[in-house]
């Protein structure tokens, strides 16, 4: 179960008009408000929940959402997960620098990026284990967005991934109209494969995309009936 908290609008400052008219009026500007809160990241009500966990922005002025990029970018799992190439974030401005650009500008385009995943406490995010993302390139040849999820390492094998992901992929359908959605991992990568197939999603082959180069991909879907409608 989720829920997602919105900020209340202030009157709209114009020419009387009929009491409906009014609510309408009052809800487009709510709705408006609250959709530019959400592509800035800067909706501070903003919050599901799920029985262990909640998901939220992460803020680039908050030390420790820095702090914490910093040190789950550089697990051993996230940099297996690169390749094994070393990340570029290695210090709070860089992954300052990382939220304010990279992040907020993905929000902005699609409606939906990158979340900050933390353990629930009293209804309020606790300590935080990971980022679940729903990611969609600007010049993706792909036509849905694709579902990614990054755990430190003593959270993982809990079922966190898969409780995170079930809520965010309810979130968007329900509140951004998402109804298809891809997964894409290293074949090699047993953990990664286990929680899309936990996730839902359907099967789909090691392929070549064309979006992360010339090497096979695991492929995952959910939602479509023929994935090369969408682009795979």
């Amino acid at each position: 179960m989720s829920h997602c908290k919105h900020l209340k609008s202030s009157s709209p400052d114009h020419a009387p008009a009929t009491s409906s008219t009014k609510q309408s009026t009052l809800s487009n500007t709510h709705l408006a408000h609250a959709a530019l809160q959400s592509a800035n990241m800067t909706d501070p009500n903003f919050l599901i929940t799920t029985p262990r966990l909640t998901i939220s922005y992460l803020d680039p002025s908050n030390p420790s959402h820095c702090q914490f990029m910093v040190n789950l970018w550089n697990t051993p799992e996230f940099i297996t997960m690169l390749g094994g190439k070393p990340t570029s974030i290695t210090t709070p401005p860089a992954a300052k620098s990382l939220i304010e650009n990279r992040f907020i500008a993905d929000h902005r385009r699609n409606g939906y990026g990158i979340y900050l995943v933390s353990l629930l406490d009293n209804g309020q995010p606790g300590p935080p284990i990971g980022t679940v993302s729903l990611m969609r390139g600007e010049n993706s040849s792909l036509l849905a967005p694709d579902i990614g999820f990054a755990m430190l390492s003593e959270y993982m094998r809990k079922g966190y991934a898969v409780e995170a992901g079930t809520a965010l992929i309810d979130y968007v359908g329900k509140e951004q109209g998402v109804t298809a959605i891809f997964g894409f991992c290293n074949g090699k990568n047993e953990a990664s494969m286990a929680t899309l197939r936990r996730l839902g999603l359907k099967w789909e082959g090691l392929r070549v995309v064309k979006d992360f180069g010339d090497d096979e991909t695991a492929c995952w879907s959910w939602g479509m009936e023929d994935v090369r409608e969408y682009g795979l």
